[in-house]
């Protein structure tokens, strides 16, 4: 398959926002556990029972702390966009597919403001590190009768690809990358 027609790219969450609020409380969950534990082995007297803290801790943020460790990857291949959150390197869920001949408007998140207002979608989904990133776009596509904004960090390959599939609705400016 040619190079033009498949390209992959992900970016990590910057921890910033909700996302500090969701590593705090993650780091009072262990705590509360670790606590919770050690209460319940005192008061039952089953002091072995807090032999196991360590183990079940460890399998606790092991479980869990992915969830506040994540990745945003955009893949196009042959015009199919798909935005997929990939959790602490180990388990990707797909979020959302279209094809990009599908697409009203792909263009820079701060040329586009007015046109996403009138475009008023139902749906939103954020595929970018952080809200202030420099080379965010936006995609408005009805995805299934429902109007869809995906908000993505585009790079220069990835905008040529978008514009060979839709040249009508790409606009491209010049990336970091």
């Amino acid at each position: 398959m040619s190079d033009l027609f498949t390209y992959e790219y992900s970016v990590a969450q910057k921890i910033e926002g909700k996302w500090v609020f969701k590593k705090i409380g993650m780091i009072f969950l262990y705590i509360a556990f670790v606590i919770f534990w050690f209460v319940f082995g005192f008061v039952t007297k089953l002091f072995p029972v807090m032999a196991l803290i360590p183990l079940t801790l460890w399998i606790l943020v092991f479980i869990t702390w992915r969830y506040v460790k994540v990745e945003y990857e955009y893949s196009i291949i042959s015009g199919l966009f798909t935005l997929s959150n990939v959790y602490g390197n180990r388990s990707r869920k797909k979020v959302v597919e279209f094809k990009i001949k599908d697409c009203c408007l792909i263009a820079p998140l701060k040329d586009s403001e007015e046109k996403i207002a009138s475009y008023a979608p139902e749906k939103v989904y954020s595929g970018r590190s952080s809200v202030s990133s420099r080379d965010t776009y936006v995609a408005l596509v009805d995805i299934d009768g429902k109007k869809t904004a995906v908000y993505f960090e585009a790079t220069e390959k990835a905008l040529k690809i978008c514009q060979f599939y839709n040249a009508s609705a790409t606009t491209v400016t010049k990336t970091t990358y």
